[in-house]
């Protein structure tokens, strides 16, 4: 198998080797033309050398190559920079050494005398450059993977000779010198390999029953598709009793360290709307469960019903029938007959349909506070998809014989329902082509269109 760009037996890395032998085997082969044999005298060398010094550096160059290369076999991957530049300073020395000792007949002895001296001074007057050095190459670290030293998480840019170069997550670059690195504890977040895991704490009632704690906190973090597409599912954990109630730990998985904050706060922002939607309290003084009154807050936060005053909200309320849902139970099913509307109060669910040739496919999820169900409601249609609870959740069920009489005694409720149905319908078309409206057709008339259909199914009077 040919070798990868960037592998050190890749054909672009062997070029300069390559050209350098061609032109040794050149001049040994043809005449010198005047001006070069002219450079060449002035220099020192004979004519014949020449050949020899392009030949030697091209062996160093493909030394280099090789020596790079049973690294990279050595560690499984590219080496790092720093170990690149390092190999080639060697290589490119020794072969120095033995160019002066062959063509300008420097007696080795006295070159590798100098050469020791010359180490030592330049050793003691660089030491604390030669420590960085030497940490570098030793360093559990590699650009790319994310670190934490004191307060700086980041990710690391570069490792060079004498430092490594961070990028935090303030978008801030943070030089750190080898040996700095080294001389205290660090958190590499890259090994064993780039998943990261985050959790959030917060304390609930003591009251509230675990299915529903599951279901409000497992549902914030699988919302979210980062953390959803992870191997590992997120997990709950009870970390202490207090006063205010239990304090519940929520572990889930990143991609990656540099993505933690973000999806963190997602997660976090979640569940705060999944908490309010359940009627239930953040805890700066012991938290309550939802009640009657928590229903209507719920369900005047639902555009569908926004019309509603206090009174009618809680009629509505006191006829919401509670359906706790075990993962994997199906709420609907597509086809079937239906006259009543779910709200998803917590957890989360799966709409799929199955096509003429029986595959089924999944076309979104429903999270807490979105409808579903309300065509077969307000029109008499059968279910257009399958509904099933991806998670422990709990839906509410709103049936017609709960609606009907408001909307005899609300008529305007009526043309609300209606434009709320156009909107959807207008906001879907692009995704459902069996709903998709004519591209012509104003949404006055698609109004109106739900208005007929919602008074001819309840027999009301047209307004």
């Amino acid at each position: 198998m040919p070798a990868a760009p960037g592998h050190p037996l890749h054909w672009r890395n062997l070029l300069t080797p390559a050209l350098l032998a061609v032109a040794a085997l050149a001049l040994r082969l043809l005449p010198l033309p005047a001006a070069l044999h002219l450079t060449v005298a002035q220099s020192g060398l004979a004519a014949e050398d020449l050949p020899a010094l392009l030949g030697t550096a091209a062996a160093a160059a493909l030394a280099i190559r090789l020596a790079q290369f049973a690294i990279a076999r050595h560690l499984g991957a590219p080496p790092p920079r720093l170990m690149r530049q390092i190999t080639a300073l060697l290589i490119w020395t020794l072969t120095a050494i033995i160019l002066a000792g062959s063509l300008f007949h420097v007696p080795l002895g006295s070159l590798v005398t100098t050469s020791g001296l010359m180490v030592a001074v330049v050793g003691f007057a660089l030491k604390n450059m030669i420590s960085d050095l030497a940490t570098g190459l030793s360093l559990p670290v590699k650009v790319g993977d994310w670190i934490e030293v004191g307060d700086d998480v980041g990710r690391v840019l570069e490792v060079n000779w004498r430092a490594t170069r961070l990028l935090t997550t303030s978008e801030v670059v943070v030089v750190i010198p080898n040996t700095h690195l080294m001389a205290q504890p660090f958190r590499n977040f890259s090994l064993p390999d780039s998943r990261y895991q985050d959790s959030i704490s917060i304390t609930l009632p003591a009251d509230l029953p675990v299915e529903q704690a599951e279901r409000l906190l497992l549902g914030a973090a699988r919302q979210q598709e980062a953390i959803a597409r992870q191997p590992q599912p997120p997990d709950l954990q009870i970390r202490a009793f207090t006063e205010q109630g239990i304090t519940w730990q929520l572990r889930f998985h990143v991609p990656d360290a540099g993505q933690a904050e973000r999806l963190r706060y997602r997660v976090t922002a979640t569940l705060l709307r999944n908490l309010r939607l359940a009627g239930i309290s953040v805890p700066t003084r012991p938290l309550q469960t939802a009640d009657a009154a928590g229903d209507r807050a719920f369900l005047a936060a639902l555009d569908l019903f926004d019309g509603l005053d206090g009174g009618e909200l809680a009629q509505l309320g006191a006829q919401l029938i509670r359906h706790p849902l075990a993962a994997g139970e199906t709420v609907v099913h597509q086809g079937q007959p239906g006259d009543s509307l779910f709200i998803l109060k917590e957890g989360l669910l799966r709409v799929s349909i199955t096509g003429a040739d029986g595959r089924e496919t999944v076309v979104g999820q429903i999270q807490p506070g979105q409808v579903f169900g309300e065509m077969s409601l307000l029109t008499g249609e059968p279910r257009s998809a399958t509904v099933t609870a991806s998670l422990s959740s709990l839906a509410l069920e709103l049936d017609r014989p709960a609606l009907a009489p408001l909307l005899h005694s609300r008529p305007d409720l009526v043309r609300h329902l209606g434009q709320v149905l156009a909107n959807r319908q207008l906001r879907n078309a692009p995704k459902l082509e069996t709903t998709r409206p004519a591209d012509d057709e104003p949404r006055q008339s698609l109004v109106l269109q739900w208005i007929g259909r919602i008074n001819a199914f309840f027999s009301l009077e047209a307004g």
